[in-house]
């Protein structure tokens, strides 16, 4: 106890000298438009600890859509449910850091110890022992940082309730598609991804997908069967955002089957979903956004835990994902490049060091 103290002691003291008060955070100020901005570094009460950020993973989807200005709703009232628009606002959701300060009355937590925090893009955070999670020294901080991004894949499998040996489609190969895909492999399901990028494609054949097929192949359906010794896929996990991808996959999958749309929609469908051919399907569209209330077995707090476990035991391989690697102060371009020509991009690592 001492020690540590007495080394939290130095390092304030030591940042006070040197005149490190202040910090950087990253702010959307408009549509397409980020830049950084000075504050203080926050102060932590006695049931807090201080974060410094090691590094940051953007969310392809979500932190574009708050970045190009994007609604939820149709008049363009809500950045996120319950929450308005309002500008200048912080992105971003994934954070890995060191703890370099610790509360009082927090116990069980040690400077220098790695943790994952849902903070935005910047370089402290002060958080609440119950909001993060640690990490083992076996699991690099970039893969730390993909946690919550990977979560969004492992919800929208599990919202399939698939059992041992079924066989499904992700349409759509971007981040997300490519993280239910990882899962896939770690519990053993069949999949075929379905994408017109090149590079996605590849990423998804070097993790090992049954087949990669493009959605505007000929004899479609007739070739997924094939794939899966004459039968259709028991389900499909829509990761596209678009809703030729749900009526693609509403076409593929079985009778009594699945589709869950992982992706948010701003668009209106140009189809019936509930006309012919597909009512006669008796199919189900499911909806996967967050944690249910109601899931106490599978809740964020078990999700994240088994996907660590995962991480630490080299159970579940996520190294392809990862396609860009950037400082801080690139933030601003990435995100413009991610808004004008996102083809070539999968997951990216911010390093604040």
């Amino acid at each position: 106890m001492y020690k540590t103290f007495t080394r939290l002691w130095l390092i304030q003291y030591i940042l006070v000298i040197l005149g490190f008060t202040t910090m950087k955070k990253l702010v959307v100020t408009g549509p397409n438009t980020a830049d950084f901005i000075t504050t203080e570094i926050p102060s932590i009460n006695t049931n807090q600890i201080l974060v410094k950020t090691i590094c940051t993973a953007i969310s392809t989807g979500t932190e574009i859509r708050v970045y190009k200005g994007i609604s939820i709703d149709a008049d363009n009232k809500f950045m996120f449910p319950n929450m308005h628009w309002s500008y200048p606002v912080e992105n971003g959701y994934s954070t890995v850091g060191e703890i370099v300060e610790i509360g009082k009355d927090v116990l069980g937590y040690e400077i220098g110890q790695r943790v994952f925090t849902s903070e935005t893009h910047k370089q402290y955070s002060a958080c609440n022992p119950q909001d993060v999670f640690k990490i083992p020294s076996g699991i690099p901080s970039e893969y730390a940082a993909m946690l919550n991004i990977l979560q969004v894949g492992h919800i929208a499998l599990r919202s399939a309730n698939p059992t041992f040996g079924e066989n499904l489609v992700i349409a759509g190969l971007g981040v997300i598609g490519l993280s239910v895909l990882a899962y896939c492999k770690t519990f053993g399901f069949n999949a075929i991804g379905i994408e017109t990028i090149s590079k996605r494609q590849l990423i998804a054949e070097s993790m090992g997908v049954l087949s990669v097929l493009n959605p505007d192949d000929s004899n479609l359906q007739k070739i997924v069967e094939q794939k899966f010794n004459g039968n259709p896929p028991d389900f499909a996990i829509e990761a596209a955002s678009n809703w030729n991808a749900i009526e693609m996959c509403q076409g593929l999958v079985k009778e009594d089957g699945k589709i869950v749309v992982v992706s948010r929609h701003t668009d209106a469908p140009k189809y019936n979903p509930v006309g012919h051919p597909y009512f006669g399907k008796r199919q189900s569209i499911i909806s996967s956004y967050g944690f249910s209330e109601n899931n106490t077995r599978w809740n964020r707090l078990n999700c994240m835990n088994l996907t660590i476990q995962l991480l630490e035991n080299k159970r579940l391989d996520i190294s392809a994902l990862i396609t860009d690697k950037i400082q801080w102060d690139e933030l601003p371009s990435m995100y413009a490049k991610l808004s004008n020509n996102p083809e070539t991009t999968v997951g990216v690592i911010v390093n604040w060091n």
